[in-house]
């Protein structure tokens, strides 16, 4: 009985795809797989793994897309915040006062905190709001007027991060 099992698992197994896309962005993305896929250190430590999501071919503002950031380690909903505002003036010089006067609270409303295995993702669809989900369970939305900004702090060439853009992006 136990080898009928196991045998059953594995061709169960076995017939799955390697890669699926994420439930969360299934109705707008239906890739197989990440366009591209990398992490980030924090000192020796994995802070996360990043994944872009896209049936296009690269990223575009005309295209859905996603980005899903597996955390390797715990974060605050001020820390990503934060991070997430740091970024985006890195990428767009020109993101005011005002600007992020209106994003910060969105962002307070959609990021929660995170811990080690945690898993985000942010979906953009031309024409509506960013969707993001915790663990595949939707937190809210922010406007889609900081799409660019937003994934641009990883897909842009100013990002802070040209070696994971690169992987993001395929350019290596």
């Amino acid at each position: 009985m136990h080898r009928k099992i196991a045998l059953l698992t594995l061709l169960l197994c076995a017939s799955l795809p390697a890669w699926a896309a994420p439930p969360e962005i299934a109705s707008a993305i239906k890739a197989d797989k990440p366009y591209g896929e990398g992490h980030m250190n924090f000192l020796f430590i994995r802070a996360y793994n990043a994944r872009f999501w896209t049936d296009a071919d690269g990223w575009s503002l005309e295209a859905p897309s996603a980005m899903e950031i597996t955390y390797g380690m715990g974060f605050d909903t001020s820390d990503l915040v934060e991070r997430t505002i740091k970024e985006m003036k890195n990428v767009d010089p020109g993101l005011g006062d005002a600007e992020v006067a209106k994003l910060t609270p969105q962002l307070n409303k959609v990021y929660p905190p995170v811990k080690s295995g945690d898993r985000l993702m942010a979906l953009y669809v031309p024409g509506k709001p960013i969707a993001f989900f915790h663990n595949g369970i939707p937190t809210g939305s922010i406007d889609n007027a900081y799409a660019r900004d937003f994934f641009g702090l990883w897909l842009l060439p100013n990002t802070s991060s040209p070696s994971l853009r690169a992987k993001l992006l395929r350019l290596k």
